[in-house]
């Protein structure tokens, strides 16, 4: 199994060493595990700096590479958090490195933070999921320098800000606007991940879940990706066979794997 969505110590939410990563993926007998660091030019009102030194993690990454040789594929990815003032600056940064793969994820709208509360400040839900989803499509026609769109339907994490869950929507009054979210990244060749972190939120779901996925099938799509999201070795690798039932339940037979920003499919049935 693949994990393609790990944070490490180069990312600013994350302590986790590299090498707990890699020990960990291995004793949950995956095969290759991408570290998606973290690079958010723009993100108002947070402590962190959400860049690293691509450099020191290349040098780290390939240093790994050797220590695990013929025991673990380990990649060099980005997750890119995409806003109009900072596509240029991430363009150039992705343009001039080095990286298997991108995500481009959707962690500010409105300028505003979804994980401190900010954007739901004076918003119902109705409000709150309807901007969501057409800032996600604004950005994803806009800005196409990416391979995975990340976490769709993020905005699941922090519904309590307006005093709700994500059992109480329905979401099928925004597949319009997803479908699109959707076809747009078909036509240009992108994909979109299962992202697992709704379980570190205790939410017991995938981001997407199985009604979103089965969409994405529906319309064409097939490159896709499972990842944990984690940010400490207690996720590593967690949860991923949830991902797997799903893409199957979905219709998929290949999952997708990445090597110099290049789609490589491989049949899940063979997987295990």
């Amino acid at each position: 199994m693949f994990d393609y969505h790990v944070h490490t110590e180069f990312s600013a939410d994350s302590k986790m060493p590299m090498e707990k990563a890699c020990e960990t993926a291995l004793d949950m007998g995956l095969k290759e595990i991408a570290f998606t660091e973290h690079l958010d030019y723009f993100y108002p009102n947070s402590e962190f700096i959400w860049e690293f030194d691509y450099f020191q993690y290349a040098q780290k990454v390939e240093s790994l590479r050797k220590q695990y040789e013929g025991q673990l594929t380990i990649l060099k990815a980005v997750e890119v958090g995409m806003h109009p003032s900072t596509y240029e600056k991430s363009k150039k940064f992705t343009d001039d490195h080095d990286f298997d793969y991108i995500i481009g994820s959707v962690h500010i709208v409105e300028d505003l933070d979804l994980h401190n509360g900010d954007y739901f400040k004076g918003k119902n839900l109705n409000d709150s999921l309807e901007t969501y989803f057409k800032i996600v499509h604004a950005y994803v026609k806009e800005y196409q320098d990416f391979n995975i769109l990340g976490h769709l339907t993020l905005i699941k994490r922090y519904l309590h800000f307006v005093k709700s869950h994500w059992q109480q929507v329905k979401w099928e009054n925004y597949f319009d606007i997803i479908e699109d979210i959707l076809k747009s990244l078909i036509e240009t060749g992108r994909g979109i991940e299962i992202n697992l972190s709704g379980f570190r939120y205790r939410l017991d779901c995938t981001l997407p879940n199985l009604p979103f996925v089965k969409l994405y099938k529906e319309l064409g799509g097939e490159i896709i990706t499972i990842g944990t999201d984690a940010h400490s070795k207690h996720f590593v690798g967690k949860h991923l066979d949830t991902g797997y039932e799903i893409l199957k339940e979905a219709g998929f037979e290949y999952i997708t794997t990445f090597k110099k920003r290049k789609p490589i499919f491989h049949r899940i049935d063979s997987l295990f």
